[in-house]
Formats: structure tokens, C-alpha cells, sequence
């Protein structure tokens, strides 16, 4: 089928200049990012693993699942959950196995309906109630709406494709994002956004839309060269903002198919949780640095000032059996650096994160 190209062109060929300077903003955090990448194996595989447990909390409770991180990570390491109901720790588990196949296998994953589906069928394998809707696109009509006490729709936020012309929409799509990304002819964030938020307005699946959208977020980002969002949850930062998360999807998508078609609300959105996204993780980046120039016991006391934010010699020396001897000269090394600075003199000196 031949592609085309203009069918969502007029939606991101026009950008107000504060996009324009988000997207730049975006990219040279990228390149820092990129260029100063110096952590261990294992202190990269302990970070992909703390944001796959992250992720996989804050994109099910964002869909009304109960589990907190806690329990995500007991359930990662095989351990059952009986205080909730299965369906949590179902939802739970398929969202960590398919994060994780994204993580380790994004440059094998293209984006095809295949992928798509075959994504869903994973997301859903331990969802018993969906055992007959896995990978497939919905046959009958499904709608996006605000639910009662009784988990009934109280009120419709906007109507779904319908499930006869769910295939065609699909295969458009993912044609047009596809061919987009490949020839570069928009910025690739840009495509990207689109992408996310009419898959959303298609909702082709009966259930999982919303966590395989953040799942096929994060493989599109991959791709597209953000390695940052394998080390700090792009899922945990949109559950934050939940309520802003469906406003700016909600005043998007109530203005397809009419002459004011626009997705400014959700770029704005999109593009803002990225670069905070962006931020943190260089951040953590340069935190991982202080690490490379100080011994592991001085490394001790700059997690502890950096958890509790400002401390003194000895509440250091309690906290973490370092001896005072070390302490002092990790805290001397810290000023040197510029990561704490001192407050008071003689026994109430304390040393405050900065």
C-alpha cells in the first residue's frame, strides 16, 4: 500500500517557537547525555531495573491498578501479591516482561502492525479475562470515558474509531510514522507525539490501549536515539501528571476531523515530560561522576547527604559507620566539587546538598 504522506503533515508542520526551543532543549541534553555515558555494567543494569519496577507501577495505576512500587518488585522477583486482586499483578507482570523486551531487543523491534500486536499479545499473557483479545484489534465498539463507583462509564471524553475501520486507521498510521521517521522529514519527536496520541484516538485494541501506548513510547524513543529513557521512567513522570496527561490528550483529540484538527495541547505536554525526563537522567549522570572520584566509603557519605539533604559530621558517622577521619575528607571533597556547601561553624557545622 503506497504510503500517505501528507494525511497528518499539517498537524506538526507549523511550530510555535516555544516547541521549536523545547525540541533543541530536548537534543543538546541528548548529546550530554550521550557523550558523558561512563556508569558500570552493573550500576546500568541496577537502574534499568529499578525503572522497569517503576514503569511497571506507575503505567498499571494509572489504568486504576492499586499495586505500589513495593509490590511490583516483589512480584519481579517471583513472589506473590494475595492482598490485591490478580488482575493487578497480571497487569503488573506482563508490563515488566514486555518493558524488558523493549529495553534488551528496540533496534529488532520496527515499527509494523506485527510489532504492535505481537507487543499486546505479550503486555496481555497473564490476563485471563483478555485471553481471546490478545494481539487482535477490537470487533466491537469501545469508548474512552470517566467511570463510576461501579466501574460503569459516567461520562464519554471522546468516541473511538470504530472497530470496522480500526484496520485501515492502523495501517495508515503506522505507514506514515514509519516512512516519516525513516526519511527524517520531521523532527523525530515530533512523529513520535503524533503517533502516541492518535494510536490513543484509534484505540485499537478492547483493553491495554493506554499501557501499550507507553510501551511503544519508550520503543520509539529508543530508536530514535533518547537512551535516557531506559534510566529514569518516563511512565512514572506522566503518572505524576496524570490529570494533565488526559487534559492535553482530551483537548487534542476532541479536535480531529475538524477544520481546528490540531495536537498542540498534547505536544506542549509530551514534549515537557521528556525534557524532564531528559533532565533527571543527566542528573543522575552526574552524580554517577562524583562516584568516580571518590573512594567507596567517601561515596557513602554523598548518598547519605544527597537522601537527607543536609547533615552534620556526626550524624553522617551514625548514619553510616564511616569513620570521622574519612567523613571529613569526603566532606572536603564535596566542596571541592561544588555538590555541597557548608553551613555554621564548630559542632553545628552541617554540610546541605546543593
Amino acid at each position: 500500500m503506497a504510503v500517505n504522506t501528507t494525511k497528518f503533515d499539517h498537524r506538526i508542520k507549523t511550530l510555535d517557537p516555544h516547541i521549536v526551543a523545547l525540541l533543541a532543549a530536548i537534543d543538546e541534553i541528548k548529546g550530554q547525555f550521550k557523550a558523558g555515558l561512563r556508569m558500570t555494567p552493573q550500576a546500568i543494569t541496577n537502574l534499568k531495573r529499578s525503572v522497569l519496577i517503576t514503569s511497571a507501577g506507575s503505567s498499571t495505576r494509572i489504568e486504576g491498578a492499586k499495586l505500589n512500587d513495593e509490590e511490583v518488585q516483589k512480584i519481579m522477583r517471583g513472589l506473590s501479591v494475595s492482598k490485591f486482586a490478580d488482575r493487578d499483578s497480571q497487569e503488573a507482570q506482563g508490563y515488566l516482561e514486555t518493558l524488558q523486551n523493549v529495553f534488551d531487543s528496540y533496534e529488532k523491534l520496527p515499527l509494523r502492525e506485527s510489532i504492535i500486536k505481537s507487543l499486546h499479545k505479550e503486555l496481555l499473557k497473564y490476563s485471563t479475562k483478555n485471553e481471546l483479545q490478545r494481539g487482535d484489534y477490537k470487533r466491537k465498539e469501545n469508548t474512552v470515558g470517566v467511570l463510576d463507583a461501579q466501574d460503569n462509564v459516567a461520562r464519554i471524553m471522546f468516541e473511538t474509531t470504530k472497530a470496522y475501520l480500526t484496520p485501515k486507521e492502523m495501517q495508515e498510521l503506522v505507514d506514515w510514522t514509519a516512512e516519516a521517521l525513516q526519511k527524517n522529514r520531521f523532527h523525530p519527536l515530533l512523529v513520535i507525539a503524533n503517533f502516541i496520541v492518535e494510536f490513543l484516538k484509534i484505540h485499537p485494541f478492547e483493553d491495554g490501549n493506554g499501557r501499550l501506548s507507553r510501551v511503544l513510547t519508550n520503543l520509539l524513543l529508543l530508536r530514535a536515539g533518547y537512551s535516557f529513557v531506559q534510566y529514569v521512567s518516563h511512565e512514572q513522570l506522566v503518572e505524576k501528571r496524570k490529570d494533565e496527561y488526559y487534559i492535553a490528550l482530551r483537548k487534542s483529540q476532541e479536535t480531529f476531523n475538524t477544520e481546528k484538527d490540531t495536537i498542540s495541547p498534547w505536544l506542549n505536554f509530551f514534549l515537557s515530560v521528556i525534557k524532564e525526563q531528559a533532565n533527571k537522567a543527566l542528573a543522575y549522570l552526574e552524580e554517577e561522576r562524583v562516584e568516580d572520584t571518590l573512594s567507596p566509603k567517601q561515596y557513602e557519605v554523598w548518598k547519605h547527604i544527597s537522601s537527607v539533604g543536609e547533615a552534620s559530621p556526626g550524624e553522617i558517622v551514625k548514619a553510616t559507620g564511616v569513620g570521622m577521619p574519612t567523613v571529613r575528607q569526603a566532606l572536603d571533597r564535596l566542596l571541592e566539587l561544588g555538590k555541597v556547601k557548608r553551613r555554621g561553624r564548630g559542632p553545628g557545622t552541617r554540610y546541605v546538598k546543593i
